[in-house]
């Protein structure tokens, strides 16, 4: 993949995950045998890319490469840190690290987790020299998973995609939040392009194949802040954008037209010498309405995954638990028998085990009966205890003689000896004192003590 440069974002701070993530890195959340971020590297590397950049929080730096340094990856990784002090978006992101994007390029988020080939998305892209080409899951894969602790109703994050169906062009992405009773559709959007189909039950992968000269752009554009939010839909808009009537022709440049106006999108199209005469030679070349293009320069790509794939944004908690809970089964299908899914690394002395995964330096000891449950790094489960349907986060502590039943015990929590804990959440650095007996309670430092009844 010499042609793109691969640039993977992992300086979020998990704002949605608070049940679960304490103070790591939401990058470093485990997933099965794993840190988060190690599915979406791994996934580059399956796809011949060999070096990838990696934006992280400047805090956090060493702490996420140390952790990676334990996974079976070979990738030459770049790490392009960002101040921790700073309010940095996505987009402003991008700029921060513009000296370092000398190509066309992708973009993916750290929490994601799919087996999905890139290389559909990577031709749509290649075959119309399109601006942008962003990936999209089917929703639902967290569907009939139960959250542990209070009962609440999760209201899912959606948007709105509109997609030509001939073409695969997108005609506009926003959030479904954003929209009241109804939808309204300019006209343009319909005149001359066929059917436009409207999908409410989409997921934005946060895969995006970009055209060098789009970070250039989006350089100028100091007062949008996040790509998701703010300046994708705005690149989707300019697909409509007209070149200026004033330009010079400058032939000496590879560049074969250039505006005078530098904050107009289209000043920073690769509209070259050869894209002219390609446009001239071909058998479209009738007039704009009856082109491939209609006369858009500027051309964005919305790319379904086979239903088939697995894909799903590890975001939030439930989805989170979701992977965590199905990845025993999904295993083969996502990385293939070369990974293993108890750790070379982790120590696993019980002969009572079903459905187990256990990331690097865990330990499970003897006289214990863990089943379909999920075991983070450096945690420690002492003998006599029984553990189930759960997820044992990293460094979390089970003392001996415990009962753990549909439980996410958090990154540094302790369980002491002798309690019973069904449907909770005990959150990151929480201790539950000896003996304790809960169900269907979140226990945190923040909110201490919260139960609800099971209906």
């Amino acid at each position: 993949m010499a042609e793109f440069q691969a640039v993977v974002f992992a300086a979020g701070r998990g704002t949605r995950l608070p049940e679960v993530l304490g103070d790591a890195p939401k990058c470093l959340l485990p997933v099965g045998p794993y840190p988060l971020i190690w599915y979406p590297l791994n996934l580059l590397q399956q796809h011949n890319f060999s070096e990838v950049i990696v934006v992280v929080l400047e805090q956090e730096k060493l702490e996420i490469q140390s952790a990676l340094e334990n996974t079976p990856l070979k990738l030459r990784l770049d790490y392009a840190t960002i101040p921790s002090d700073g309010d940095f978006g996505t987009a402003d992101s991008l700029r921060y690290i513009y000296d370092k994007i000398k190509s066309d390029f992708l973009v993916v988020s750290c929490d994601l987790v799919s087996n999905v080939s890139l290389y559909p998305l990577i031709n749509k892209f290649r075959e119309h020299d399109a601006a942008l080409a962003m990936l999209l899951f089917p929703s639902g894969f967290e569907s009939d998973v139960v959250m542990p602790g209070p009962k609440s109703k999760h209201k899912p994050e959606r948007d709105l995609i509109g997609i030509h169906a001939a073409t695969q062009r997108l005609a506009f992405v926003s959030a479904a939040s954003d929209c009241e009773e109804t939808l309204n559709i300019q006209r343009h959007l319909l005149k001359n392009r066929g059917r436009l189909d409207v999908y409410s039950r989409l997921v934005d992968a946060h895969v995006y194949v970009l055209k060098k000269w789009v970070i250039d752009y989006l350089r100028r554009k100091e007062n949008i802040s996040t790509f998701k939010g703010e300046f994708l839909p705005h690149l989707i808009k300019k697909q409509h954008s007209k070149r200026p009537p004033k330009t010079v022709q400058d032939t000496t440049s590879e560049v074969g037209v250039v505006t005078k106006n530098e904050d107009h999108v289209l000043h920073y199209v690769g509209h070259t010498i050869l894209d002219q005469k390609i446009t001239q030679t071909s058998l479209f070349n009738q007039s704009l309405s009856q082109s491939p293009y209609h006369g858009d320069i500027v051309r964005c790509y919305g790319i379904q995954a086979p239903r088939d794939a697995i894909g799903v944004r590890v975001n939030n908690t439930l989805s989170f638990l979701a992977i965590n809970r199905k990845l025993a089964s999904i295993w083969n299908n996502l990385c293939g028998e070369k990974h293993p899914l108890i750790s070379p690394g982790a120590v696993v002395k019980s002969t009572q085990t079903k459905e187990i995964i256990a990331a690097d330096n865990a330990k499970l000891s003897e006289k214990t009966s863990l089943n379909f449950s999920v075991f983070g790094p450096n945690c420690i489960i002492s003998p006599k205890n029984i553990v189930a349907n759960s997820l044992i986060m990293s460094n979390a502590i089970v003392e001996e003689g415990c009962n753990i039943d549909n439980c996410i015990i958090g990154h540094r929590a302790q369980v002491k000896s002798g309690s019973v804990l069904k449907n909770c959440i005990i959150g990151p650095n929480y201790v539950v004192e000896e003996g304790t007996h809960s169900q269907a309670v979140h226990l945190s430092n923040a909110d201490q003590f919260m139960e609800i009844d099971i209906q």
